[in-house]
């Protein structure tokens, strides 16, 4: 199957003497092509699912490898890690915003010799995408990892939850024990919500989430930078399993905790941990994770960034827009693309 579709060799041909004529039309007499010129049309989101995968190199867990990084999962034969989660590529305006933040921020944070690291591109500096968790990372048997993600697309299919739009609130940093690994997340609500007035002014206020260990741990919020892998770049943290609001409480995320809901008794029925599995929380726990530190997050880490998010592009992240277009099935190194239903469109595609 070719990855993308390509005029035949013999239409290249004829068409590449015209092709070459209208380039040398378009560029002035300096020898560069003008800024209106025709973009090249955006890659399918099918195209990033199929090199979204790093490649393995040890089976063993090694820190140097990983930026010290701890694996949660280690490697096992016929073992397969696995991760559900939602994807979000910033647009190119989007990651200069969010880029100069983390830029302001290293900048107030050295004097206090801490170091972040970005999720928001690759160690080639090549732009990565960010991602909102619907699951724990989970290990999958050779024997039921097909079943799995057959019923994940039949139950997403099967929902009423159409395409939606997400806001980012408020930023604060979270410290997680599995990975010993400091987090610095966006909550995000559904875009038809309100924010809270505690959600963007207190963007370090934490909320009831839970750990990897234990379900009732009060913690902040995390959250994954990459897809799932045998390594995990954020614990899992959030609302309860049946992430109903009270009958007063305006809901923050309906469609992410109807998905979640979803994804929870899948998971479950495959005897894997939930995520956001404890009583009594809410539905505002959901997060993008875009840096991480080693450094502990203290009161000057937590002051110093509330102090540049505030006197900085609060306004212009606060205003962004996350689409939300379907669900992420990573399964080992194969990622699925599940379409959310569409009236009058089959909801599935696979990467």
């Amino acid at each position: 199957m070719a990855l993308v579709d390509y005029p035949s060799s013999s239409d290249s041909e004829s068409e590449a003497g015209e092709a070459a004529s209208a380039t040398k039309r378009q560029k002035t007499s300096h020898g560069k092509t003008p800024a209106n010129s025709a973009a090249l049309p955006p890659l399918p989101d099918a195209f990033h699912d199929l090199y979204a995968s790093t490649v393995r190199v040890s089976t063993s867990d090694d820190p140097t490898l990983h930026q010290g990084r701890k694996r949660v999962n280690p490697h096992r034969v016929g073992s397969w890690p696995s991760h559900l989660y939602i994807e979000w590529h910033p647009t190119t305006s989007q990651r200069n915003v969010l880029s100069t933040l983390l830029s302001d921020l290293q900048t107030a944070l050295t004097p206090l010799s801490v170091n972040i690291t970005s999720f928001l591109t690759s160690d080639l500096d090549a732009p990565q995408p960010l991602h909102i968790s619907l699951s724990r990372p989970i290990v999958l048997s050779t024997a039921e990892k097909d079943d799995f993600l057959e019923q994940l697309i039949s139950r997403i299919k099967s929902s009423s939850i159409g395409p939606f739009d997400l806001a980012l609130r408020g930023l604060e940093w979270h410290r997680t024990s599995e990975s010993e690994r400091s987090f610095l997340v966006f909550r995000v609500g559904s875009a038809g919500s309100r924010p809270t007035p505690a959600a963007v002014a207190a963007p370090t206020a934490s909320a009831p989430v839970a750990d990897g260990r234990s379900s009732r741990k009060r913690v902040g919020k995390t959250g994954k930078g990459k897809g799932s892998s045998s390594e995990t770049d954020a614990p899992t943290a959030g609302p309860s399993d049946n992430p109903s609001p009270s009958p007063t409480q305006q809901p923050h995320n309906p469609e992410l905790a109807a998905l979640l809901q979803r994804c929870n008794a899948l998971v479950q029925e495959h005897q894997q941990p939930p995520l956001y599995a404890f009583s009594g929380g809410s539905d505002d726990a959901f997060h993008i994770s875009i840096a991480w530190s080693f450094a502990a997050p203290s009161s000057d880490v937590k002051g110093h960034t509330e102090r540049v998010f505030a006197t900085g592009p609060q306004a212009e992240v606060l205003s962004m827009r996350v689409p939300v277009r379907g669900v992420k099935a990573k399964i080992g190194n194969v990622i699925t693309h599940v379409e959310l239903p569409v009236r009058g469109k089959r909801g599935v595609g696979e990467g």
